[in-house]
């Protein structure tokens, strides 16, 4: 499933530079799946990292503190829905970090049946880590800026018809991450804001999709379209995740498919916008 206005350049993975050693970084929905193996690129290539999470993955947390021991490994069991608890955690996070400069915000859920909590989580966890995490990364409040990621999806590019709900929050994750990517707010801030649309990728998503679509009666066309794609694994997600991080290009959105990361032009549809202020 590629979009239209996929750049031609591609960009392979890359082996991570030395750029993050020092750096101190967090990780929504780093218990599992994509955001573990974040975390763990993160630390494999020098930086401190936070994770966020309402699951408990008390064997993978044993494992990344006894791989990197003289790293700082700081988890967080938190509802990224939970916005007061959100803003608790950054500002733990601050204390004992000292500054934030990178978050990627991957926490998310699938289960269409259940529209409040879709959008609470996959929407509305996205806008409170990362506004949440501004206060302790902008310039104009004494931090030293950075990168949020946001992890969208391709089908918040392009509509899947079996997943409408799940769809419109990816969706609105791009439009928000553009949004904050204004370069008049990155002149006074120093944050840089980069949206990821990863194709189909092998997570706990898949389990028990069929029960959680809201259209029962599209089961058997769900499981053939399901069966076609071409699905990638969690690793190689999060190594394209951690090129992003070192293109460190504002406002950028990127599709994340067959190991490759491609840049996509966002071309302009309101002609009649007035220029910002």
């Amino acid at each position: 499933m590629k979009p239209q206005g996929i750049h031609p350049t591609t960009t392979s993975i890359s082996q991570p530079k030395m750029s993050f050693r020092g750096k101190n970084a967090v990780v929504t929905g780093g218990a599992g799946g994509i955001g573990l193996q974040v975390s763990k690129q993160l630390l494999a290539a020098g930086a401190a990292v936070a994770i966020i999470d309402l699951q408990d993955n008390l064997e993978e947390f044993v494992k990344l503190r006894a791989a990197h021991p003289t790293q700082s490994v700081m988890i967080v069991k938190m509802d990224v829905a939970n916005k007061k608890g959100v803003e608790a955690t950054y500002e733990e996070i601050a204390k004992t970090f000292g500054n934030i400069d990178i978050v990627v915000n991957v926490a998310g859920i699938f289960n269409d049946k259940d529209v409040q909590r879709t959008l609470l989580v996959n929407l509305g966890g996205i806008i409170n880590s990362t506004l949440s995490a501004l206060p302790y990364m902008g310039k104009d409040n004494g931090g030293k800026g950075g990168i949020v990621v946001n992890m969208s999806s391709v089908v918040g590019l392009d509509p899947m018809f079996i997943i409408p709900v799940y769809g419109a929050t990816k969706a609105g994750i791009i439009n928000f991450t553009r949004c904050l990517a204004n370069e008049k707010y990155y002149q006074r801030s120093g944050i840089k804001f980069v949206t990821v649309c990863p194709g189909a990728t092998m997570t706990d998503m898949f389990t028990n999709f069929t029960e959680k679509i809201i259209f029962p009666e599209t089961s058997d066309e769900t499981y053939r379209i399901l069966d076609r794609l071409n699905k990638q694994s969690a690793a190689d997600v999060s190594r394209c995740i951690l090129n992003v991080l070192e293109k460190d290009k504002n406002g950028a959105v990127y599709v994340i498919e067959g190991k490759r990361v491609f840049p996509l032009e966002m071309k302009a549809q309101w002609t009649g916008k007035e220029q910002a202020l």
